[in-house]
Protein backbone atom coordinates (compact mmCIF):
# COMPACT_ATOMS: atom_id res chain seq x y z
CA UNK A 1 0.00 0.00 0.00
CA UNK A 2 2.88 2.61 0.99
CA UNK A 3 4.21 1.61 -3.08
CA UNK A 4 0.89 2.95 -4.39
CA UNK A 5 1.18 5.38 -2.15
CA UNK A 6 4.66 6.59 -3.17
CA UNK A 7 3.76 6.66 -6.80
CA UNK A 8 0.56 8.54 -6.49
CA UNK A 9 2.66 11.36 -5.13
CA UNK A 10 5.37 10.99 -7.35
CA UNK A 11 3.22 11.57 -9.93
CA UNK A 12 1.07 14.56 -8.60
CA UNK A 13 4.80 16.05 -8.28
CA UNK A 14 5.54 15.93 -11.67
CA UNK A 15 2.51 16.96 -12.94
CA UNK A 16 2.50 19.78 -10.49
CA UNK A 17 6.37 20.50 -12.10
CA UNK A 18 5.21 20.27 -15.40
CA UNK A 19 1.58 21.41 -16.10
CA UNK A 20 2.16 25.41 -15.02
CA UNK A 21 4.72 26.35 -17.59
CA UNK A 22 2.54 24.00 -20.63
CA UNK A 23 -0.78 26.22 -18.99
CA UNK A 24 1.41 29.28 -18.64
CA UNK A 25 2.61 29.61 -21.98
CA UNK A 26 -1.08 28.35 -23.53
CA UNK A 27 0.95 25.49 -25.27
CA UNK A 28 -2.29 23.22 -24.87
CA UNK A 29 -1.56 19.87 -27.33
CA UNK A 30 1.79 19.77 -25.90
CA UNK A 31 -0.45 19.61 -21.83
CA UNK A 32 -2.61 16.89 -23.86
CA UNK A 33 0.19 14.92 -24.82
CA UNK A 34 1.68 15.17 -21.00
CA UNK A 35 -1.48 13.89 -19.41
CA UNK A 36 -2.19 11.09 -21.75
CA UNK A 37 1.73 10.27 -21.16
CA UNK A 38 1.30 10.68 -17.78
CA UNK A 39 -1.51 8.81 -16.77
CA UNK A 40 -1.18 5.41 -18.95
CA UNK A 41 2.47 5.33 -17.47
CA UNK A 42 0.33 5.91 -14.05
CA UNK A 43 -1.98 3.44 -14.67
CA UNK A 44 1.06 0.92 -15.44
CA UNK A 45 3.43 1.65 -12.47
CA UNK A 46 0.03 1.48 -10.59
CA UNK A 47 -0.29 -1.67 -11.12
CA UNK A 48 3.49 -2.25 -11.02
CA UNK A 49 3.31 -0.64 -7.22
CA UNK A 50 0.18 -3.31 -6.61
CA UNK A 51 1.91 -6.88 -7.87
CA UNK A 52 0.44 -7.42 -10.63
CA UNK A 53 2.50 -9.81 -13.43
CA UNK A 54 2.58 -7.31 -16.67
CA UNK A 55 3.40 -8.91 -20.14
CA UNK A 56 6.37 -8.54 -21.59
CA UNK A 57 6.18 -5.68 -24.53
CA UNK A 58 9.66 -6.15 -25.58
CA UNK A 59 8.71 -8.63 -28.37
CA UNK A 60 6.06 -6.22 -29.30
CA UNK A 61 8.09 -3.14 -29.93
CA UNK A 62 10.61 -5.33 -32.04
CA UNK A 63 7.84 -6.98 -34.00
CA UNK A 64 7.07 -3.42 -34.90
CA UNK A 65 10.44 -1.22 -35.05
CA UNK A 66 12.34 -4.23 -37.47
CA UNK A 67 10.86 -3.88 -40.42
CA UNK A 68 10.90 -0.16 -39.89
CA UNK A 69 14.73 -0.22 -39.07
CA UNK A 70 15.36 -2.59 -42.08
CA UNK A 71 12.95 -0.68 -44.79
CA UNK A 72 15.10 2.67 -43.31
CA UNK A 73 18.43 0.55 -44.26
CA UNK A 74 19.55 0.61 -40.66
CA UNK A 75 19.40 -2.87 -40.04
Amino acid sequence: MLNVFLVIIAYILVGLFEAPGLIRNKYWRELSIVAVLLSSSLTLSLLLAMGVRLPMIIPVIYRAFVPLLTWLGIM
